[in-house]
Parts: C-alpha cells; sequence; structure tokens
C-alpha cells in the first residue's frame, strides 16, 4: 500500500537524515561513492507528472546533503572541488524546475568561481567551464541571433582556452548546429572542430555537416519511393516548393516538432507547395501509428533502416529533425528550417519560378 504524500515527505526527510548521519562514520572514499550512486537518478518510475517532481526533489535534497557533509567532513578531500560543482549544478537544476533564473544565475557564478580557484589542475578548471557553458546553452534566453551569439562565443572561449579537451570540439559541433542560417559561422566552427576531434564518431558527423553545407545554395536532385506507391523526384517539382522533412516516430523530439508543425501548415497557402518526408524509423507499424494519429497523408519514404536510410544517409543527415527547403527553382535554400518554415515557405512561394 502506497502511503500518502504527506507520510512519503517525512520518510524522505527520515531517510536523508539518516543518511546524512551514516556518513559522519564512514570513510571519504565510501562517502564519494554514496554520492556517485545518486547519479543514476530517481529508481522509482512516476505515476505522473507531480509524482515525477516529487520524486526529483527528494532525490535533489538527499544528493544534497550527501554532498553538504563530504564537504564538512573531508573538507582537505581533493574531491571538494567536484562536490561544490556538484552542488552548483543541483542549484541550476531547481532553478530550471521551478523557472528561477535568479537560482540558475547564482548556480552560473558559483562555476564560475570554481574555475578560478587557485591552485585548481586545468582539467578540474575545464571541468568547471564545460559545466557552466553546458548549462548556459541550455539556459539562455532572447531573440534567435543573441542566443546564437552566446552559444558560439562560448563553445569557441572554452575550445581556445582547453583545446586539448576531448569536450572542445563536440562544443564547436553543437554550436554549428545554431548556425544553420549563418554559413559562414557554421563552417569555421566545423572546420575548428575538425582540427581538434580525435574522435571518429565525431569526425563522421562533422564530415556529414559539411557534406550538407556543401549542397546550401545549389540545385538538389533527389529522388525516392513512397509508401503511397509513387515516386517523388524533385527535378519534376520545379515550379513548386518543396519541403523534405526527415523524421522519425521514434524520436520524441520529432514528434513534438511535428504536432506543431501540422498546426501552422493549416495557416500556410497549399498552392504550388509540396511537402514530403523521409522516415528514418526502424519500426514501420510505429511510423503508421504516428502517421495516423497526426493525419499525415503526403508522400513519405521508408526503407526500416534508421540512420542508415538510403536517402538521408547520403545527404548527411545526423539530426532529427531536419527539414529542408527547396525554392521554385529546386535550389536548396536552408540546412535545417525547423523554426523558420513558415517563414521561409511563405518567402519562397512568392518568389517567381
Amino acid at each position: 500500500m502506497t502511503p500518502p504524500p504527506a507520510v512519503r515527505r517525512v520518510l524522505s526527510a527520515f531517510c536523508i537524515f539518516f543518511a546524512t548521519i551514516a556518513l559522519a562514520f564512514a570513510g571519504a572514499d565510501d562517502d564519494w561513492a554514496a554520492i556517485e550512486k545518486l547519479d543514476a537518478g530517481p529508481q522509482t518510475a512516476p505515476a505522473s507528472r507531480d509524482e515525477a517532481i516529487r520524486l526529483a526533489r527528494a532525490h535533489f535534497a538527499r544528493h544534497q546533503a550527501l554532498i553538504v557533509a563530504f564537504i564538512r567532513d573531508h573538507r582537505d578531500d581533493p574531491r571538494v572541488f567536484d562536490a561544490r560543482l556538484r552542488l552548483a549544478t543541483i542549484k541550476a537544476a531547481l532553478g530550471s524546475m521551478d523557472s528561477k533564473p535568479a537560482l540558475i544565475g547564482e548556480a552560473l557564478r558559483e562555476m564560475m568561481a570554481l574555475e578560478k580557484t587557485p591552485g585548481v589542475s586545468t582539467q578540474r578548471q575545464a571541468d568547471a567551464a564545460f559545466r557552466r557553458i553546458s548549462l548556459q546553452m541550455q539556459t539562455t534566453t532572447g531573440r534567435d541571433h543573441e542566443i546564437r551569439e552566446a552559444v558560439v562565443s562560448a563553445a569557441r572561449n572554452f575550445a581556445n582556452r582547453f583545446p586539448d579537451d576531448k569536450r572542445s570540439p563536440r562544443l564547436l559541433v553543437e554550436a554549428a548546429t545554431q548556425c544553420d542560417d549563418v554559413p559562414a559561422t557554421m563552417r569555421d566552427l566545423l572546420s575548428h572542430a575538425r582540427s581538434l576531434s580525435r574522435e571518429p564518431a565525431l569526425d563522421a558527423r562533422i564530415a556529414d555537416d559539411f557534406r550538407r553545407m556543401d549542397a546550401l545554395g545549389k540545385p538538389v536532385d533527389i529522388t525516392f519511393s513512397t509508401l503511397q506507391g509513387h515516386t517523388i523526384d524533385t527535378t519534376r517539382l520545379r515550379g513548386k516548393v518543396v519541403v523534405l522533412v526527415f523524421w522519425a516516430a521514434e524520436s520524441p523530439h520529432s514528434l513534438i516538432w511535428m504536432d506543431e508543425f501540422r498546426k501552422a501548415l493549416r495557416k500556410i497557402p497549399k498552392e504550388n507547395l509540396q511537402i514530403a518526408a523521409v522516415s528514418l524509423d526502424e519500426n514501420r507499424k510505429a511510423l503508421d501509428d504516428a502517421m495516423a494519429a497526426f493525419q499525415i497523408d503526403w508522400p513519405t519514404h521508408f526503407d526500416g533502416k534508421g540512420w542508415e536510410n538510403a536517402v538521408a544517409r547520403p545527404l548527411g543527415i545526423n539530426a532529427l529533425p531536419t527539414v529542408w527547403v527547396l525554392d521554385k527553382r529546386g535550389t536548396l535554400r536552408a540546412l535545417n528550417a525547423r523554426e523558420s518554415y513558415s517563414t521561409l515557405i511563405r518567402t519562397l512561394l512568392a518568389e517567381r519560378a
């Protein structure tokens, strides 16, 4: 029988209390192991959103208690730096959960202070800087160009400070994804990342991004069969604006985006507009169910190969959803218009072929 919320809160408080007391009698290694064990997150599956929030709060509270006790009991342990970084990270997570920008700002300042701790190794400075920059990327608000500039600046700063850190090229590649509509900046970021990368998987992703960039501003000739029994050939669609949606029903991000896209399409003129989709699903039933739910009737390609899809792979598609928009001459005008598709489609529809 599940105890009522009030009882669960009391039990949670007792758990935190006794866990903290127990730490006082354990060694530093045991204490740190207890902290690291909590990195896996709450092990109870929530029954609802409210329950998920309660579980998260209880988990954060327990994590904080253990970390505070570790700092108090082992102040000379070199892991105290990491403990303080974890505390700042938890504070940021709570600030995000409660929509409190001030709390996030406080966490960012604490991370920045840790970066400047006297005598700290370069590796630990990099750890604090990476955590801070990742948080900034997730929480920066403002106009699109302001967010992009902040992300690009942060990634470049980290890469310049820590060129040998394997996270540097990853950050540069992530920043490049914000620059689909600024090709020169995107190419510069990718070139910098390629010069630093020592990971085959990341090298492959960078190669994909360059392949997509090379197609921008050029006529795109794509042909594929559809589930509806027809063939899409972009060379035969000249005179129309063509929107190619690369997505997957097995991708949560795709599903969220597709819901908004379907609603937005109702307000966009349909004349001289062709929508087509390429599914990167492996499960045909998942795709069929999603198409039925969204009432998708536009031509859709599926071969069950996932990321190795015969249409998407040669084009360097490595993120979902990816939205390509071709103008009436068949020229690729956007590498990924998942946010700007409405304005771009209207603009291209108004252009002469």
